[in-house]
């Protein structure tokens, strides 16, 4: 060839090698079978006179890589595209971790007669100074740098890299932290005027001790405390579980939340926090029990048992017991179960606001007074009585009778009617009311006797007509002739001891 074209070789050394942090021992080559030159290889132009230079035509060295290792990183440039001058010359920087490293800084310096075409990846100039940081890099891995640069003029030229790595030193320490865990429990609702008790407990599920670990109780205003609303408990050991009590009265009702905080020393205003729900309520129960104040022996006479929940809670299982006074017969139970001298009824559930009656007939073997008590209690310790008081009396023996003084009698013409009610019983006064019913044959004008009359009609009535014991009562009724007929008096006596009046009847013939 006229002109000898040589390779523009890259002596690719460093010039530099700075490491940040730390002293490293200076580089050394790596021996790849050859000996590294005493001075950087060189790659010379020769142009033949007024011959350009070939444009493609480039020879390698055989010794163009460059090797650099140290205990941390190993770096070697080669070349990948030769080219003549005005071309194109790509070659590669590639880094190897052999240890991790922090920040790695690569700095390639362009001299005269090379320019700088592009960088994979891209790079930072300044000046004639290309550069790369990599923040990291772990061992083994591998860092590419593919330089494109184009020669302007015939000669040697020297590229040179600096290569730096920021070495870190590391202490390793541990900071921990408390973490405080607060569950909060307790009664889901509880009576006015009865006590609370709750637990809180605190768990340390941090990694470091919790100094003066102090729980306090932000106990609703419907409760009037009974301990401490703060506690201290001291120092809590990462996983350990400390439990306080605390306790308050209600005093008002509804439904209210409480809440327990807990802090330590240096620690957030709370720490650690859970509440409780709980609702204040009124349970009440209220029986009553009515009958008559006097009835007579051995004739059924109806009480009622009225049982209410006056509270604002669901009872359940509500039991009641009748107590029955001695000598007393059942009737009817009420769907009760006798046993004694008591009936029981059981009621499964009781809802707030409402009421049950309870209907039985009870009778006397006996005279004389007599107390009836029930009694009810529920599941949840609720109780109450009530009572009737009732003056069994006797059952008189009682006779009656209706005549007249005058038979048969004209039209005009009067009659008296002589009524006699006698109380043959020993023991007890007898009241009844006396009726006396005229057919249109007799007309009834007037009344007299021991008790007051009243007419009305065909129809005389003597109300609260009282027999004493042994004794009879005298009543007249006069009447005269109203119609050509039987006349006929129809006389009853009704009384409470009854179950059906009493009844006797008289004719007189009017003409």
């Amino acid at each position: 060839m006229n002109r000898l074209l040589s390779t523009l070789a890259l002596v690719l050394g460093f010039a530099t090698l700075a490491f940040t942090g730390c002293q490293t021992p200076a580089p050394s080559q790596v021996d790849r079978g050859y000996s590294a030159p005493a001075q950087p290889a060189k790659t010379q132009w020769q142009a033949a006179p007024n011959q350009p230079a070939p444009a493609k035509h480039v020879a390698v060295r055989e010794d163009s890589d460059v090797i650099f290792k140290s205990n941390q990183i190993k770096v070697s440039k080669s070349v990948l595209e030769s080219a003549s001058v005005g071309g194109t010359i790509k070659y590669r920087i590639q880094i190897q971790a052999l240890e991790d490293v922090s920040t790695v800084r690569v700095t390639e310096t362009m001299p005269a007669g090379i320019q700088f075409k592009s960088a994979k990846p891209t790079t930072s100039l300044s000046g004639n100074n290309a550069s790369w940081v990599f923040p990291s890099m772990k061992k083994g891995k591998t860092q590419n740098i593919d330089v494109t640069v184009s020669p302007t003029k015939e000669g040697d030229h020297q590229i040179c890299s600096t290569v730096s790595v920021d070495n870190a030193f590391c202490l390793n320490l541990f900071s921990g932290q408390p973490k405080l865990d607060v569950v909060k429990q307790g009664p889901a609702s509880i009576e006015l005027g009865e006590i609370a008790t709750w637990t809180v407990t605190v768990t340390n599920n941090g990694s470091a001790d919790a100094t003066g670990v102090v729980v306090t109780d932000k106990l609703p205003e419907a409760f009037k405390p009974t301990t401490k609303l703060r506690q201290e408990i001291g120092t809590v050991t990462p996983g350990e579980t400390r439990i306080v009590e605390y306790s308050a009265k209600a005093i008002a009702q509804g439904e209210f939340r409480n809440h327990a905080v807990a802090t330590y020393d240096g620690g957030p205003a709370i720490a650690g926090e859970s509440s409780a729900p709980i609702t204040v309520v009124q349970s009440g129960i209220r029986i009553r029990k009515t009958g008559p104040a006097e009835a007579y022996v051995f004739k059924p006479v109806v009480f009622n048992i009225t049982i209410e929940n006056t509270g604002d809670t669901d009872l359940t299982n509500v039991r009641i017991t009748d107590i029955l006074p001695k000598g007393s017969s059942v009737a009817d139970n009420g769907r009760g179960r006798v046993s004694g001298n008591a009936i029981g009824w059981m009621i499964p559930n009781l809802p707030a606001g409402s009421s049950q009656l309870i209907t039985t007939e009870i009778a006397a073997t006996r005279k004389g007074k007599s107390t009836n008590t029930v009694k009810v209690l529920t599941e949840n310790g609720l109780e109450a009585s009530d009572a009737v008081k009732t003056n069994w009396l006797a059952v008189p023996g009682v006779t009656v009778s209706i005549t007249d003084t005058k038979d048969p009698v004209r039209v005009k013409e009067e009659t008296i009617y002589k009524i006699a009610v006698s109380n043959q019983g020993k023991f007890e006064p007898v009241t009844g009311t006396v009726t006396v019913t005229f057919n249109d044959s007799i007309k009834p004008v007037a009344v007299a006797g021991d008790a007051q009359g009243t007419i009305n009609g065909q129809t005389v009535t003597f109300p609260r007509t009282t027999l004493e014991p042994g004794k009879d009562t005298t009543l007249s009724i006069t009447a005269k002739g109203a119609k050509i007929g039987p006349g006929r008096a129809s006389m009853s006596f009704s009384a409470d001891f009854l179950s059906e009046p009493i009844i006797s009847q008289e004719t007189t013939n009017v003409y």
